[in-house]
C-alpha cells in the first residue's frame, strides 16, 4: 500500500498510472520481474479510476477521446502482456528501461508540444486516437506501466487536447488498458489479485491529492518535472542491466 501510494501521489499529478514508480518499488519489495510489471498494472487499474474521476469532476476530461484511446489500448494491451508474458526478466528490464528513456528524452527535450499542431479531421483524429491507443497499450502490457507517457504527449500534438485535458483524459484510456491486461496476466497466473487490490487502495488514495494540485499547477512544469523523473528511472534502470551484464 506504501508503494501504490507513492506511484498515485506521483501518478495523478501527471496523467499517466504510476508504473514507472511501482515496477522498479515493487522489485525492490521482493517480487520478481514477471510478478512486478503484473501488479503494477493490477494496481494502476484503481490509481487510474481515482484520477479519471479527480479531473473529471472538474472537467478536464474529453470523453470521447479517452475512450477511444482506451479501445487501442485494450488491443495493444493484449498483445503486450502476451508478449511479457514469453520474454525474459532481463529483456523486460531492457524493455522498461527504452521505453521510458524516449518518453523522458521527449518531454525533457522537445519543448511543450504546440496543441493542434497538426489538423488531421474528425476522421483523421479518431485513426490517430486508435493508433495512440495501440501503441500505448502495447507498452503498457510489456512494460508494466499504463501508457500515460504515450498517451498524454501524443493527444497534445496530435489531437490538440490542452495538458491538463489530456492527462485527464489519458486516465480514462489507461483505466480499459490496464485492466485487459490485468486479464491476460491473471489467465497467464503473473498475478495474485490481492497484491494489485493493495497497490491499488493506496495509489488511488495518492492519486486524489496529487491530481487535484496539478490543477491548479502550470503545465509546462509538470510536463518538465515528469520528464526529470521519467529519465531518472530510465537510465538507473538501463545502468543495473548494464552492470549485471558486465558480472556475468
Amino acid at each position: 500500500m506504501a508503494v501504490g501510494l507513492l506511484a498515485g501521489l506521483l501518478g495523478g499529478g501527471f496523467g499517466i498510472g504510476g508504473g514507472l514508480i511501482l515496477v522498479p518499488s515493487l522489485i525492490f519489495i521482493g517480487l520478481d520481474r514477471h510478478r512486478a510489471h503484473a501488479t503494477s498494472l493490477a494496481g494502476i487499474v484503481l490509481i487510474a479510476i481515482t484520477g479519471a474521476l479527480s479531473y473529471g469532476l472538474s472537467g478536464s476530461i474529453a470523453l470521447d477521446v479517452g475512450v477511444t484511446i482506451g479501445v487501442g489500448g485494450v488491443v495493444g494491451s493484449f498483445f503486450g502482456a502476451t508478449a511479457m508474458n514469453r520474454m525474459s526478466a532481463r529483456g523486460l528490464t531492457i524493455v522498461f528501461g527504452l521505453v521510458l528513456l524516449v518518453a523522458g528524452t521527449r518531454m525533457v527535450f522537445g519543448g511543450a508540444p504546440e496543441p493542434g499542431v497538426i489538423d488531421l479531421g474528425p476522421v483523421g483524429e479518431i485513426a490517430a486516437a486508435l493508433g495512440i491507443g495501440l501503441v500505448a497499450g502495447f507498452f503498457a502490457g510489456i512494460a508494466g506501466i499504463g501508457g500515460g507517457v504515450v498517451n498524454v504527449p501524443s493527444m497534445v500534438f496530435l489531437i490538440g487536447l490542452p495538458q491538463l485535458v489530456a492527462q485527464g483524459s489519458s486516465f480514462v484510456a489507461v483505466v480499459m488498458t490496464t485492466t485487459a491486461a490485468s486479464f491476460v496476466n491473471l489467465r497467464n497466473k503473473r498475478l495474485i489479485p490481492r497484491e494489485g487490490v493493495f497497490v491499488g487502495l493506496g495509489g488511488a488514495a495518492g492519486a486524489l491529492t496529487s491530481s487535484q494540485i496539478a490543477l491548479g499547477a502550470n503545465e509546462d512544469t509538470l510536463r518538465m518535472l515528469l520528464g526529470v523523473l521519467v529519465l531518472f528511472v530510465a537510465l538507473r534502470t538501463l545502468y543495473r542491466v548494464l552492470r549485471a551484464a558486465q558480472s556475468d
